[in-house]
C-alpha cells in the first residue's frame, strides 16, 4: 500500500530522533517512578510490535515473491526518522495510527520504471499475490496462537465451574438464599455441568421464577429465584469459581488451536453484530448519546480505549496481558480479512477474481482500479469516521 499522507513535508531528523529518545526515556522513568504503569507501557509496546510484525509478514512474503519493496514504515504522514538498506527505506512517521509496506505496482494506476515492471505486484502470479496480501493476517494469527500456547503451558486452561464464587449483595440470589460454595446441579429440571449452560438457562428468564438446585455440603437444596432484567437479559447476581486445568507442552499444541478457534468464533460474531445494519444503527445512537445504544462493556474500543482500560483488564497479571494481546491479534487478523478494499481481504478478493477470470477466459484479466477506488474511498471514510468516533467516546469516558 501507499501512505495516504505521503506528500507531507519531512521533519528534521535531529529533532525527530531527539523527540523519540525523550519519549522512550520518559516511559522508562514513568515505569520506575510508578511501577503500576508497566501494564500501560507493555500494551503500547505490544500494539506497536503487533503492527510491525503484521507489516513484516507482507514484507517477507513480497521479498520471497520477488517483488520490489521500497518502504517499510511505522505510522503515516511526515517522516521523522528513516534509513535506507538496499532498495528499501525503513523508518518512523509522525502519526502512529498503523504502519505500511510499500510494494511497487499494486494497481494499474501506479507509474513504475519500465525496468522494475517485472517485479511489480500486478505482474506477479495469483498464488504469490495471495501469499503477499494474506501474510500479515497469517502473522497475527500465529502470534495469537503462540501467546495462547504460552498461557496454557505457564498457567493452564482457566474454566468456569458451576460452583458459585460470590453472591452479590441485594441480588435475587442473595434474597433466595444462595451461598458462596454452592454447586449448581440443575435449573428448571435441566442438569447443568458447565457455566455456559447456567447462563443460557437464566438469561431468557427475566421476571420469571426459575427453580435452581444446588449441592451444598453433599445435600441437594432447591430454591425458586426470579432473575432481574439487566441490559436486556435475566441476571441473579452470582459469579462462577474459576478453576485451572494443567496442560502439558505437548497437549497444549492442539489445545491452543481449539482455544483460538473458540475465540475467533466469538470475535466473528462480535464483528457481525457491530457491522450489521442494526449494529451500525445502535453505534450511531451510542455516539449521539441516544437511547438504545451500546452499553459500556459492549461498545467497540479504539486504541485509546484499549490502553486506558488495559490496566483494569490485566489487573497486574502478565498472563492476562498475554491474553489481551492475543485477542487484539485475532481481532486485527479478522478485521483485515474483511473483503473490502483497501483491507488485505479486499486485495485478496481482487487477486482471486483476476486469477479465476484469467483461467476461464484464457486471457489475462486485470481489475481496473479506477472502478475500485470509489469503493475504497467509501470504506476508508467509513473506517476513519468509525475510528474517530470510537476515540471520541473513549476520551469522553476517561
Amino acid at each position: 500500500m501507499k501512505d495516504p499522507l505521503d506528500d507531507a513535508p519531512p521533519i528534521e531528523t535531529r529533532k525527530a530522533v531527539t523527540g523519540i529518545l525523550v519519549v522512550v526515556v520518559a516511559l522508562l522513568l514513568l515505569v520506575v517512578a510508578r511501577p503500576s504503569t508497566w501494564v500501560t507501557v507493555a500494551i503500547v509496546v505490544g500494539l506497536i510490535l503487533t503492527i510491525m510484525l503484521h507489516e513484516w509478514g507482507h514484507y517477507i512474503a513480497a521479498k520471497k515473491a520477488g517483488m520490489k519493496v521500497t518502504e517499510f514504515f511505522l505510522g503515516f504522514g511526515p517522516r521523522i526518522w528513516s534509513f535506507r538498506r538496499g532498495e528499501t527505506e525503513y523508518g518512523i512517521k509522525a502519526i502512529p495510527a498503523g504502519g505500511y509496506v510499500r510494494i511497487i505496482g499494486m494497481t494499474n494506476l501506479e507509474d513504475v520504471d519500465p525496468e522494475d515492471e517485472a517485479r511489480t505486484y500486478r505482474q506477479s502470479t495469483t498464488p504469490k499475490k495471495l501469499m503477499v496480501v494474506l501474510a500479515g493476517i497469517t502473522v497475527n494469527l500465529l502470534i495469537a496462537l503462540l501467546l495462547i500456547y504460552t498461557i496454557l503451558v505457564v498457567r493452564g486452561q482457566q474454566e468456569l465451574s458451576t460452583q458459585i464464587a460470590y453472591v452479590a449483595a441485594d441480588s435475587p440470589a442473595r434474597s433466595a438464599g444462595l451461598h458462596k460454595g454452592d454447586q449448581i446441579v440443575a435449573i428448571d429440571g435441566t442438569e447443568v455441568s458447565d457455566w455456559e449452560t447456567v447462563g443460557k438457562l437464566i438469561r431468557p428468564s427475566a421476571g420469571t421464577p426459575v427453580e435452581i438446585v444446588v449441592d451444598r455440603d453433599g445435600e441437594q437444596v432447591a430454591m425458586a429465584i426470579t432473575p432481574q432484567k439487566i441490559d436486556g437479559a435475566g441476571r441473579i447476581g452470582i459469579g462462577a469459581r474459576v478453576i485451572n486445568t494443567r496442560v502439558s507442552p505437548i497437549a497444549a499444541v492442539p489445545k491452543s488451536a481449539v482455544v483460538m478457534y473458540a475465540g475467533t468464533e466469538k470475535t466473528v460474531l462480535a464483528l457481525g453484530r457491530i457491522f450489521s445494519p442494526s449494529g451500525i444503527e445502535k453505534y450511531g445512537k451510542t455516539v449521539t448519546n441516544s437511547k438504545g445504544g451500546f452499553s459500556g462493556d459492549e461498545r467497540p474500543r479504539s486504541i485509546i480505549g484499549i490502553i486506558a482500560d488495559g490496566d483494569d483488564m490485566v489487573n497486574g497479571d502478565y498472563v492476562m496481558l498475554l491474553a489481551l494481546l492475543a485477542s487484539i491479534n485475532v481481532f486485527l487478523a479478522l478485521f483485515n480479512a474483511l473483503p473490502l478494499p483497501p483491507l488485505d481481504g479486499g486485495h485478496a478478493v481482487i487477486a482471486a477474481y483476476e486469477g479465476i477470470a484469467s483461467k476461464l477466459t484464457r486471457r489475462r484479466v486485470r481489475v481496473d482500479y479506477r472502478k475500485v477506488m470509489p469503493v475504497a474511498a467509501v470504506v476508508m471514510v467509513f473506517l476513519l469516521m468509525f475510528g474517530l468516533s470510537a476515540m471520541y467516546l473513549d476520551v469522553k469516558g476517561l
